[in-house]
């Protein structure tokens, strides 16, 4: 296909760039569902590489929400646990357990399937157990552990690296949104604490390589260490609203966008690379989205959104790691060169979102009382009204579907906000599920004249109803639209 110049970010550039790695990249054979390793290979991609194709086939269904799209990822992660079973120690690089657990444990949180979050507890308990050391630096993880260096030819002096430390914690904050088992959590706050101390340079923002045993520290910089960081703080920032995560966050993006980039764009050409912005991808994302900052980046991103539609193989559609220079027609480019580009694309609308995406608490108009998890984090518990308190119980995450609906999750429990069953009787009382995207898991908000919300389920085709009632605890119900105060939502 011969592609016409790009004008400009279009609203359907995300799906097509998403299509395109596909039609290049996309094997099915037999029961097998992978990425082959390049454009002018037919053999599988495999293991970590294999994990960051898969990672951005995630991004456009996190984007969207599309039933296609979570089969397609289900699928690639069974092939890959098929290829690649526990347990790993063949394998001595605790980067690569990272990224094999991360796209597991993302895989989990979109299809729900057990084997996936099994893998992923392993891989993060198995590198963690192992790469984690206090002799050295006051702890940090191995980037390839010291018995698996000392048979390299030459023998190599094990080192400390972001990669391997930020690539487990965000598995770590993952599997805690996963489970609750706070030992997850606390491992990924002890990770984080020792990266900050070590790796982060808290004046400029940089997150530097690593770290020696001697305590020499590598100041080189690099996306994809830069935007795994980002993510990560930005996690722990959600999971515990703690401000100075969201504060090294900041810090980490505008480095990021002011040091890491040539005129304000991503791009580097280097053969050895695999990929390189596609963590910054989302970590930018992410950190963007879910604290609605769009007015600060969004014309960046976009900028680095149209150099990568300009600089795309005209004849494939595919854009490679360097957005600021022609693909080349080069088929023996490995997969990994282009996902960086897809990546980008999933999280950078066309347009400046409104104010509704993101983090708020949604308050009832009439009642004053703002929806509430309770506290509670299992399938079917109740959702209810409560005083405002400020509190991770109060507070939601916004975020889109391909419909233009949206999916409502709560930051204490990390499940949705469900219409039980989809029926649409009156005063039935809400409920959390864990996120699978179906249409009673889905929300149409309409802003009112007033400047509130109505907020209305796409099954139910009923409206969020405050009850009528001011008393802590009281039930979240749905009822057919009245237009009256107690079915309005201010969004805070």
């Amino acid at each position: 296909m011969q592609l016409p110049a790009a004008l400009g970010l279009g609203q359907d550039d995300a799906e097509s760039m998403y299509r395109a790695f596909n039609n290049v990249f996309l094997t099915r054979s037999g029961n097998a569902v992978f990425y082959k390793s390049a454009i002018n290979k037919a053999e599988r991609d495999g293991t970590w590489s294999a994990s960051l194709d898969i990672l951005g086939a995630e991004d456009a269904y996190e984007r969207t929400g599309d039933p296609e799209k979570k089969t397609l990822v289900n699928e690639l992660l069974t092939t890959w646990l098929d290829y690649t079973p526990t347990p790993w120690s063949w394998d001595g690089w605790n980067d690569d357990i990272g990224w094999f657990s991360l796209a597991l444990i993302r895989g989990y949180q979109m299809t729900s399937n057990q084997r996936f979050l099994d893998a992923a507890k392993y891989g993060f308990d198995y590198a963690f157990g192992r790469g984690w050391d206090t002799q050295y630096n006051g702890g940090g993880i191995w980037e390839e552990n010291p018995e698996y260096a000392a048979r390299e030819n030459p023998p190599k002096q094990a080192t400390k690296e972001a990669l391997a430390n930020d690539s487990l914690g965000k598995v770590a904050c993952m599997i805690y949104q996963s489970t609750h088992d706070e030992g997850y959590l606390k491992k990924a706050q002890q990770i984080y604490a020792w990266v900050s101390t070590n790796l982060f340079n808290h004046s400029t923002g940089q997150i530097n390589t690593g770290i020696a045993q001697d305590g020499h520290v590598d100041t080189g910089k690099a996306a994809y260490n830069q935007g795994t960081f980002l993510d990560y703080a930005h996690l722990l920032y959600t999971i515990t609203g703690n401000r100075e995560y969201y504060a090294d966050a900041k810090l980490a993006i505008d480095f990021g966008r002011n040091s890491l980039t040539v005129n304000g764009i991503f791009s580097n050409n280097q053969a050895y690379l695999n990929t390189w912005a596609d963590e910054f991808a989302r970590g930018a994302g992410h950190f963007v989205r879910d604290n609605r900052l769009w007015d600060t980046y969004h014309a960046w991103m976009k900028s680095n959104a149209e150099a990568i539609l300009q600089n795309r193989r005209s004849d494939l559609g595919i854009t490679w790691n360097a957005w600021d220079e022609a693909t080349p027609s080069d088929d023996s480019l490995t997969t990994n060169k282009f996902v960086s580009a897809m990546a980008w694309l999933q999280f950078t609308p066309a347009e400046q979102p409104n104010e509704i995406g993101g983090i708020h608490v949604i308050v009832n108009q009439g009642t004053r009382l703002a929806i509430d998890s309770g506290g509670k984090y299992s399938n079917g518990d109740a959702v209810v009204h409560w005083g405002m308190n400020d509190s991770l119980n109060q507070r939601w995450l916004l975020t889109q579907n391909s419909d233009s609906s949206w999916n409502i999750v709560s930051l204490s429990s990390w499940k949705s906000l469900d219409c039980p069953g989809g029926k649409d009787a009156d005063e039935l009382a809400m409920v959390q599920w864990s996120s699978g995207r179906g249409n009673n898991q889905r929300w149409w908000i309409d802003r009112q004249d007033d400047g509130s919300y109505k907020i209305w389920n796409q099954a139910s085709g009923k409206a969020l109803d405050g009850g009528s009632s001011a008393d802590n605890g009281a039930a979240l119900v749905q009822a057919g639209w009245s237009g009256s105060e107690q079915q309005r939502w201010v969004l805070q």
